[in-house]
């Protein structure tokens, strides 16, 4: 007994040690989280908008990049730059063709107007071209006219301040690749902006990058408090659940109505009477054997190989002279009645 009791003491003391390593080790993950959103929202806002001039789609890219982050946390947390994770996955939502097209059509549907209910924040009283100089935002407006991949380029290299082999990391391409999209995308700026193109090239680049990143700075920014951006995560993943729970209940029950109604289906045909062939007006004949049904003039029903009436059905007779009148001869062989005389 005084063993049973130890044994049950034990388990209960290493059940409450392994629950507090885990309330440690949740609540040192939640803090982390926390200070990584603090640490990088602002910035991976700023730098998102930047690829996408479109203040909604920006917050729904930063929104979904740390929902990511916080349902693969571990993972995050052991990446060796978990602001450049978060940055990739806001880059990746906002570079999907379906993004693009829904931001497109809702500037055109809802320009000057908050999606989804929200107030209109001070990120949405700058105008289409955000905050900033007038000669940041002409940057930012030939940045714009860019392919995507080449506004990827330079906000990755000239206003993240990445080098080109880091660059082309985050790019998912080759170094060479890289550089020739930043290349080509300073080429391109510089002929679209006329005092850009002025300069030496190496000015131009500092130029460039300088005016970039007061225009992203200028940009208000809004964050949420602390513990908020991790809370409202949850709070996702729960309705993610709830339509997926919804959604496998649907199938679940069409299934089960599709089973019951061809089951009812299959017992009933086979409960119900069989009907004769000539009886459901189908053009049949002659019906089959045993069905009760009349013969047909001049038919014969088919009866076992060898026996009486096997066979085709005989050929009608030759219809024979009319019937004699009364009183007169009965066969008819005899020739025609004379009458007698007198």
């Amino acid at each position: 007994m005084y063993g049973n009791r130890a044994y049950r003491a034990g388990r209960r003391a290493a059940a409450a040690r392994n629950s507090a390593a885990a309330d440690t080790t949740a609540a040192a993950a939640e803090a982390a989280y926390d200070a990584l959103y603090q640490r990088c929202a602002a910035d991976v806002t700023r730098h998102t908008y930047l690829l996408t001039g479109d203040h909604a789609l920006t917050r729904e890219a930063v929104e979904h990049a740390f929902h990511l982050a916080w349902e693969q946390w571990p993972e995050v947390a052991s990446d060796r730059d978990p602001p450049g994770w978060v940055r990739a996955a806001a880059f990746g939502y906002v570079q999907e063709p379906w993004e693009w097209l829904r931001a497109r059509w809702r500037r055109r549907t809802r320009r000057g107007v908050a999606v989804g209910g929200e107030e209109t924040g001070p990120d949405e009283t700058c105008g289409e071209l955000g905050c900033g100089e007038e000669a940041d935002r002409r940057v930012f407006a030939a940045l714009r006219a860019l392919p995507q991949s080449y506004r990827s380029a330079v906000v990755v290299y000239d206003v993240v301040g990445l080098d080109l082999p880091e660059a082309a990391a985050e790019l998912e391409a080759s170094t060479l690749a890289a550089a020739g999209r930043v290349t080509h995308a300073h080429e391109a700026l510089a002929e679209a902006v006329p005092e850009l193109g002025a300069l030496p090239e190496r000015r131009r680049a500092e130029e460039l990058r300088a005016r970039l990143r007061r225009f992203a700075a200028a940009q208000p920014i809004r964050t949420l408090p602390p513990g908020a951006a991790r809370q409202r995560s949850e709070a996702r993943t729960d309705r993610q659940l709830r339509r997926y729970a919804l959604l496998a209940a649907v199938i679940f029950l069409l299934a089960a109505v599709v089973s019951v109604i061809g089951e009812v289906q299959a017992r009933n045909r086979a409960t119900s009477p069989v009907k004769p062939a000539w009886l459901t007006g189908r053009s049949v004949w002659p019906p089959a054997t045993g069905t009760g049904a009349p013969s047909a003039p001049g038919s014969r029903t088919p009866g076992p190989a060898g026996g009486p009436g096997y066979g085709p059905p005989a050929a009608p007779l030759a219809p024979g002279p009319a019937a004699a009148p009364a009183g007169g001869q009965d066969h008819p062989s005899a020739g025609p009645v004379r009458g007698t005389s007198g």
